[in-house]
C-alpha cells in the first residue's frame, strides 16, 4: 500500500479569539487530486486541509483538519513519523505571515517615546503593547489598531527531509506573467525545495470554469492542462506512475 499526503485549502492565522488573517485557497483542486489518487486500491490518501476546504468525495480518504501554518507543520511531521510517505502533493495555500503582536497607534507611540528608533526598538515597543494577552475578542472600539506580522516557516522544503524517498509535487501561483517567467519561477522552486514536479499556474488563467496549469519536471519539460479535473487526473497519473517506478 502506498501512502500519499495531499494538502489543500488555505491556512488561517489568528488575530484574536474570533478574527484571523486567511487567504482565498478553497481546496477544490486538492480535493479532486485526492479523489483521483484514492481511486487506486493500492493507494492510501491522507488529506490535510483547512477547516473550510472542499473535501474529497471518496470515503477512502483520511481527513486531517488544521488552522494555522504551525498546525500544518505539526500535522505533517506527525504523519511522516507515523508512516512511510511515498508521495506528497502540497497544493495548500500557506500563509507567508502570522500575527506577532497587536497594538494601537496611541499605545505604540507612547511605548516608543521620543527620538530616533531602530527596527529592534520598534519590534520591542509593539510587543510591550501587545493587547492579545487576554484571550477572547479584541475590542471593536479600538482606534487605529496596528498588527505586527512575522514570516512563517516554509513547509514545502521540509517534506524532502521528512519523506526522503517520496515523490514531491509543489505548487506555484503567480499573477499576470508570461509563460516563460512562470515556468522559470516554478523550476527554481522545484530545485530549491527538493521537488520532483511543480504545478505552475497564473491567477489570471484561473476561474470557476477554466484552470490552466503546467506540470513541470526537473528538466523543464511540462504538460499543459486546461481545467482542474485535467490537472487532478494528470498529477494523479504522474505521481502513481513515479511511485511504482520507485518500488
Amino acid at each position: 500500500m502506498k501512502n500519499v499526503l495531499v494538502t489543500a485549502g488555505g491556512t488561517s492565522e489568528p488575530i484574536d479569539g474570533v478574527r484571523s488573517i486567511t487567504n482565498t485557497g478553497t481546496g477544490r483542486l486538492g480535493s479532486l487530486i485526492a479523489d483521483e489518487l484514492a481511486a487506486s486500491e493500492d493507494v492510501c490518501v491522507t488529506y490535510v486541509c483547512s477547516e473550510s476546504a472542499v473535501r474529497p468525495k471518496s470515503e477512502r480518504v483520511e481527513e486531517v483538519a488544521i488552522k494555522s501554518v504551525y498546525d500544518l507543520q505539526d500535522a505533517v511531521r506527525r504523519l511522516c513519523s507515523e508512516r512511510k510517505i511515498d508521495a506528497v502533493i502540497h497544493s495548500m495555500a500557506v500563509s507567508d505571515y502570522t500575527v506577532r503582536a497587536v497594538s494601537t497607534a496611541a499605545s505604540f507611540a507612547e511605548a516608543l517615546g521620543d527620538g530616533h528608533r531602530n527596527a529592534d526598538d520598534v519590534l520591542r515597543a509593539m510587543e510591550r503593547t501587545d493587547i492579545r494577552r487576554a484571550e477572547g475578542k479584541l475590542s471593536s472600539g479600538m482606534t487605529s489598531p496596528l498588527i505586527l506580522l512575522e514570516r512563517t516557516p516554509k513547509v514545502l522544503p521540509q517534506f524532502r527531509e521528512l519523506a526522503p524517498g517520496a515523490v514531491i509535487v509543489g505548487f506555484k501561483l503567480l499573477s499576470n506573467t508570461t509563460t516563460d517567467d512562470l515556468l522559470d519561477t516554478a523550476l527554481r522552486l522545484l530545485r530549491n525545495n527538493g521537488c520532483d514536479y511543480v504545478l505552475a499556474n497564473d491567477a489570471a488563467e484561473v476561474s470557476s470554469e477554466r484552470h490552466v496549469g503546467y506540470l513541470l519536471d526537473g528538466e523543464r519539460r511540462y504538460v499543459r492542462y486546461e481545467t482542474k479535473r485535467e490537472i487532478a487526473k494528470g498529477i494523479a497519473e504522474t505521481v502513481t506512475k513515479e511511485m511504482r517506478k520507485r518500488q
